[in-house]
């Protein structure tokens, strides 16, 4: 059997995001200038240096200077020749963000709702603005407005200081200087942007293959009773003992020693329960919006082909129900009818906009620090609140309110629906009496998906042999983003919310779980004896140095027995 040195569960923007930190030797995406510069000055003359100890007043002995060939500054961001034995595995095809980009083009989605520093290149945390600039693309972006310039002036906090006598809060710390970054590019721009990375890191199609995940499980092999021990690729008399990865697909069986979960919510989409809905879903006259094929259907656009006047419902208080609602008068339904069971919440990212910060975050700070799981899931509950839609959407949700294209019902329940098989049309009702909607061609569930690991079919063999405590269905990991201490089964995205913050689920969450993922990563195969890019280490004090450099633990602490002998 072959046995991958890291396995990628799922092809999306998580998954491409840490295949690609994985192939990078010089991350700065999240890494001030100043922090960059330092790291690319040490990772290339740290060995040079002669760093006197503080407890033996010894000096560490330099190794001699790098050559050109032996280099690691990794200026060139290039894949390296002993690149890592990859594979990525994706129910949805055999490209990189096959799902992202067949929903985008569903829902007629031109701008991404992430800021211009929440991208996936780990080379460079402004690369998507520094691709628009390199490509001429800069009319692509589009300005978020009151969002940058939107906090207190220094002077008007003194002044409330002075006047109070306490800090103004509650505001977002948002600079004016960096107003370039609150820009949104177009979907076209960024789906560029990441088949450039693709080419840079060498991750082609050779590296993906389309199977649906069914099972996995972490254990020796010979617990693996129908594997024949001498197809056992490998050098070393303990592997019978070491534990390795089985995943078990539609398409057969494959062997890791590491395993990177990258799946989103994994749970299949969740409908409400609604009296008289017929199941299974999809239904021919209902859907929820992550399983649309075609929109309108071929029932409705027939109808409206034929001129005839056509009603839709939509439920759901997010942006997608919105942009549903638009593109299905676009498309020519007659109406659309939309029901929220809440306010109508306007915000312009998923998350409200003091979690959002290109250098400090005090909010992911006070995450990081709170004594536990509880508390944090508490957290990303509040700053996530629901559903929202954009500014943009707002205005454009409010024209068609004002043309009488949309019919909007607030603090409204579906709660019956009766499907008539001749005439195609759904009769319902609601929980506001004054909703009179007439038959309804087409439903559609914009109500999201649940990310619980108890429900998820592949997770229940690792959950069993390997438990793990849960909030609100999330797992509890190490900080390493691992399942735990011994079971390098590392998850990134959605599921990996507790540790990555509100903004797992987005762009931020992908780039931010790539880099704790992909140090963690190193360590493990290098504890395995595999060799990859990073190379074996010269010595202890090389490896404090990379980690003083990258400002992986405390920085002083890094230093201390550096040179010992």
């Amino acid at each position: 059997m072959r046995v991958h040195d890291v396995l990628i569960i799922g092809a999306g923007p998580a998954g491409l995001a840490a295949a690609a930190r994985l192939r990078e030797h010089t991350p700065s995406a999240t890494f001030t200038d100043d922090e960059h510069q330092r790291y690319h000055w040490i990772k290339k003359h740290g060995r040079k240096m002669n760093i006197k100890n503080c407890k033996t007043n010894k000096n560490s002995l330099p190794t001699p200077p790098s050559s050109p060939e032996t280099s690691e500054c990794g200026c060139d961001h290039h894949a390296s020749d002993e690149a890592l034995d990859m594979l990525i595995l994706d129910a949805d095809g055999t490209e990189w963000m096959a799902k992202w980009n067949r929903l985008f083009k569903t829902f007629g989605i031109d701008y991404l709702r992430s800021p211009m520093f929440f991208q996936i290149d780990p080379a460079d945390r402004d690369a998507l603005l520094a691709y628009a600039y390199e490509q001429e693309r800069v009319k692509e972006l589009q300005a978020l407005p009151g969002c940058a310039g939107k906090e207190v002036s220094k002077h008007k906090k003194k002044k409330r200081i002075n006047s109070k006598g306490r800090f103004l809060g509650g505001t977002p710390d948002i600079d004016e200087r960096d107003r370039k970054d609150y820009f949104v590019p177009s979907t076209d721009l960024f789906a560029c942007q990441c088949e450039e990375v693709i080419r840079r890191y060498g991750l082609g199609r050779d590296l993906l293959r389309q199977e649906k995940v069914s099972d996995i499980e972490y254990d020796t092999i010979d617990s693996f009773k129908d594997v024949e021990h001498d197809s056992v690729i490998s050098h070393e008399s303990s592997d019978e003992e070491r534990k390795f990865f089985r995943i078990t697909t539609d398409q057969g069986i494959r062997y890791a020693h590491v395993v990177i979960l990258a799946v989103g919510p994994g749970n299949t989409p969740c409908i409400p329960p609604v009296s008289g809905l017929p199941t299974p879903c999809p239904h021919e006259g209902y859907t929820h919006a992550m399983q649309i094929k075609q929109f309108p259907p071929p029932h409705v656009k027939a109808k409206i082909n034929a001129r005839h006047s056509t009603n839709m419902l939509i439920v759901g208080g997010g942006l997608t129900s919105i942009q549903l609602a638009d593109l299905a008068i676009k498309r020519g339904v007659s109406k659309v009818w939309l029901l929220m069971r809440g306010n109508l919440k306007i915000k312009y990212f998923d998350v409200d906009l003091d979690w959002v910060g290109k250098f400090r975050n005090f909010k992911q700070a006070e995450f990081w620090t709170a004594d536990t799981d509880e508390e944090r899931f508490e957290m990303i509950t509040q700053a996530r609140n629901g559903g929202s839609i954009t500014p943009r959407y707002r205005k454009i949700l409010d024209a068609h309110v004002s043309s009488g294209k949309i019919s909007l019902h607030t603090h409204t329940i579906l709660q019956s629906v009766s499907w008539d098989s001749e005439a195609k049309t759904w009769t319902i009702t609601a929980s506001d009496s004054s909703l009179s909607a007439p038959p309804i061609d087409y439903i559609v569930f914009a109500t999201g998906i649940q990310s619980n690991i108890h429900t998820i079919p592949f997770l229940q063999s690792i959950q069993h042999a390997h438990p793990i405590e849960t909030i609100g269905g999330l797992p509890c990991l190490n900080d390493d983003l691992m399942w735990n201490d011994d079971v390098p089964l590392f998850v990134t995205g959605r599921l990996a919310g507790l540790r990555l913050g509100p903004g797992a689920p987005n762009l931020v969450g992908a780039r931010i779980g790539a880099e704790r993922i992909a140090w963690n990563v190193e360590d493990v195969l290098k504890k395995l004896g595999r060799k990859g890019p990073w190379g074996e280490s010269e010595s202890e004090s090389g490896d404090e140095m990379e980690a003083y450099a990258a400002a992986r633990d405390n920085r002083f602490g890094s230093l201390v027995g550096v040179g010992e002998e």
